[in-house]
């Protein structure tokens, strides 16, 4: 439903959607890479893919607690401490203001749901409870774009899980609900404060298409350049910083070729170019496999629905484990211990790729650049809870397009999430924080650990215009 009554009264950055603040309980929030100096030095000096991981998106922010209670199979939330009945009263006012203004349709589903309070519990099948909070916020992406809500990933609540939801074009405000599941270890009383989820807009206009490595040589051949002797030997004693040099000197025109394809959007003589096409480069078994959103939430309700708008897709990548392995961390050492016949079988099946593509010479000439990837896994420093798992496949996006690696939390770790520059480079690593001391994880073979969200570069800091009630 289209509210004409909406006032802009102003812009944060690039703004490239908006939003109307009906009730004052979150606010969206910009992070700094370095989350305001909380990463290791080594990091902050050298891992460019992490810290725009960190700085990806608006942060959904809470101004004010919320109070989570788990009872008899079912979720609760309400504003803590003194702040209870002042936000009910402001809720009332702004569900009466929002239909009438016309940002709600009267007696629809919206507003049937916003009616019964800032939270509710909703079951997906047999699984458990899950508790949609609104935010007070309703945003609208700007025309062809839609908005992607997720997790606060690199600085969150561990105890709760974020649905990953879209947020379709409609041309219509949407109240901005974000689903959270609470883990099974959480106490029955759970405070949220502070940042609970993300929001960012994406373009919808992707198509992935899966090739061998035979198929896109220039992958294999950018992989081993980047990953010479020189690199190897300069990363013995010090950061190399070679990431970070290699999108600073490509940046404006990274990889021009990028397979032929278009980055999609417009052409130079203003007609469409199609939607931007990224290629899957395969060189191992256990190939990502490429998934579509196919359902999306809008103005007609609070459930998602099949998305219908034609051509227009967004496309993403799945990673998942190739080699079931446990790692433990006791504070300094980090210890991987995978299932040594399957590394094996996997390291000789890339090698063959890669000697059937370039031959034994490129393979003898290029040790180190295979045995990255072959070992599978990279250890950070002793101290640091952290490691690396190297996904056999590589991702291949247009020139000025980024992937988004969301990561996939499992019981005692996190997958972190990263921005890399996937026109210039194109691995994809998952970089694992392990969060339980002393006893292992676990992650079997086919465990999900990144979704990937080709993205242009101009969306990854994009801001968003205010706008308010006409009467306010």
């Amino acid at each position: 439903m289209a509210a004409a009554a909406a006032v802009v009264v102003a812009a944060a950055g690039d703004a490239r959607f908006e939003v109307l603040d009906a009730l004052g309980l979150c606010r969206l929030t910009r992070r700094t890479g370095d989350l305001d100096g909380a990463v290791p030095l080594r990091v902050a000096k050298a891992c460019v893919p992490l810290l725009e991981g960190n700085a990806f998106g608006l942060q959904i922010t809470l101004a004010r607690p919320i109070e989570v209670r788990r009872r008899l199979g079912s979720l609760r939330a309400e504003p803590a401490g003194e702040h209870r009945e002042a936000l009910a009263r402001a809720h009332r006012a702004a569900l009466t203001r929002l239909v009438s203004q016309g940002f709600l349709a009267p007696e629809g589903a919206w507003h049937r749901a916003l009616r019964g309070g800032l939270a509710w519990t909703c079951r997906k099948g047999l699984g458990p409870p899950r508790l949609r909070l609104w935010t007070g916020l309703l945003v609208r992406p700007d025309p062809g774009l839609w908005l992607r809500v997720a997790g606060a990933a690199n600085r969150r609540n561990a105890l709760i899980e974020v649905s990953e939801a879209y947020l379709a074009d409609d041309g219509a405000f949407v109240p901005l609900v974000v689903e959270l599941r609470v883990r099974d270890e959480a106490p029955q009383r759970l405070q949220l404060e502070g940042e609970i989820g993300c929001i960012a807009p994406v373009l919808p206009d992707v198509q992935i298409e899966a090739c061998s490595l035979a198929d896109a040589p220039e992958v294999g051949r950018a992989h081993a350049e980047f990953y010479d002797a020189r690199y190897f030997a300069v990363k013995k004693g010090q950061v190399t910083r070679k990431y970070r040099r290699l999108v600073a000197g490509t940046a404006g025109g990274r990889n021009a070729s990028a397979g032929g394809e278009s980055a999609g959007g417009e052409s130079a003589d203003g007609e469409s170019a199609g939607p931007a096409r990224v290629r899957l480069v395969v060189a191992g078994p256990a190939a990502p496999e490429i998934t579509e959103v196919t359902e999306v939430t809008t103005a007609a309700g609070p459930d998602p629905v099949p998305w219908r708008g034609g051509a227009r897709r967004l496309a993403s990548i799945v990673v998942r484990n190739a080699v079931p392995f446990r790692a433990t961390f006791d504070g300094h050492t980090l210890a991987v211990a995978p299932d040594a016949p399957r590394l094996a079988d996997g390291a000789a099946a890339v090698e063959r790729t890669f000697a059937q593509t370039f031959g034994d010479d490129f393979i003898a000439a290029n040790r180190g650049a295979l045995w990255y990837l072959t070992k599978y896994f990279t250890p950070h420093p002793p101290g640091e809870p952290h490691f690396f798992v190297k996904p056999w496949a590589f991702t291949w996006t247009p020139p000025g397009w980024s992937s988004l690696l969301d990561g996939v939390h499992g019981d005692g770790y996190d997958v972190m999430r990263g921005v890399v520059a996937t026109d210039a480079f194109f691995a994809t690593p998952a970089v694992f924080h392990v969060r339980r001391l002393g006893a292992p994880i676990e992650v079997p073979e086919g465990a999900a650990l990144l979704r990937i969200v080709p993205i242009p570069r101009d969306l990854l800091r994009a801001g968003f215009r205010e706008v308010r009630f006409l009467d306010a």
